[in-house]
C-alpha cells in the first residue's frame, strides 16, 4: 500500500516554458481591502497580514496584504489610479465588493534567469504588462494569458523586498 506522495523535487529552467519557474504565490485583485481581508480570515482562518501600501510617482496607488499558508504566499492587491489597469481591470473602484483571482507569482532567483525569462517571453509572443525594475528593491513584469484567465507575474526580489518578504506573517 502507498501512503504517501513522492513529490519531484523542484528543477526550474525558464528556457523550458514560462511556467518553469518557482511558484510561490496566489495573487487575488479586489476593490475593497477590509472586504477582502475579512473574508480569508472568516473563510480561511488569515487573519494576519503583511500591509503595503505605495504612492506611485505616476498618480496610481496600490496596496497588498500578504500572508503565508505553508510555503504558498496569498497575496491581495488594490490598485487604482494612473497606471493601475493592470489590477484595476479586474476590481473596478466604485462597484460592487469584487475579489478574484489575477495571478500566479513566480520567484526568478538572478539576473541571469531573468535574461532568460525575457527572452522566453519574447519568444511567446505574450503580452508583457506593467514591467517594472526598483533597484535595490524589486523587479517585477505581468504576462497575460488569456487562454488561461489569469496573468503571471514574475518576481526577482532584491534586498529590500526580501526583508519585508521574510517578515510576512504565516497563518
Amino acid at each position: 500500500m502507498i501512503t504517501a506522495l513522492k513529490r519531484p523535487v523542484p528543477v526550474y529552467d525558464p528556457a523550458k516554458g514560462l511556467l518553469h519557474n518557482d511558484h510561490f504565490q496566489l495573487g487575488y485583485v479586489t476593490n475593497d481591502l477590509a472586504a477582502a481581508m475579512e473574508f480569508f480570515g472568516q473563510r480561511f482562518n488569515i487573519t494576519r497580514f503583511r500591509e503595503n501600501d505605495s504612492d506611485l510617482p505616476g498618480g496610481g496607488r496600490v496596496c497588498t496584504r500578504t500572508a503565508w499558508v505553508g510555503s504558498m504566499m496569498y497575496e491581495i492587491v488594490m490598485g487604482y489610479g494612473e497606471d493601475m489597469e493592470v489590477f484595476s481591470d479586474f476590481a473596478p473602484q466604485g462597484s460592487d465588493f469584487v475579489l478574484k483571482f489575477h495571478h500566479y507569482g513566480f520567484l526568478v532567483p538572478d539576473d541571469a534567469a531573468w535574461q532568460v525569462l525575457e527572452a522566453e517571453i519574447t519568444r511567446s509572443g505574450l503580452r508583457l504588462r506593467r514591467p517594472n525594475d526598483m533597484p535595490g528593491y524589486v523587479k517585477t513584469c505581468f504576462v497575460e494569458v488569456p487562454h488561461l484567465g489569469h496573468m503571471l507575474e514574475y518576481i526577482l526580489p532584491r534586498e529590500g523586498l526580501m526583508e519585508k518578504m521574510n517578515v510576512t506573517p504565516v497563518a
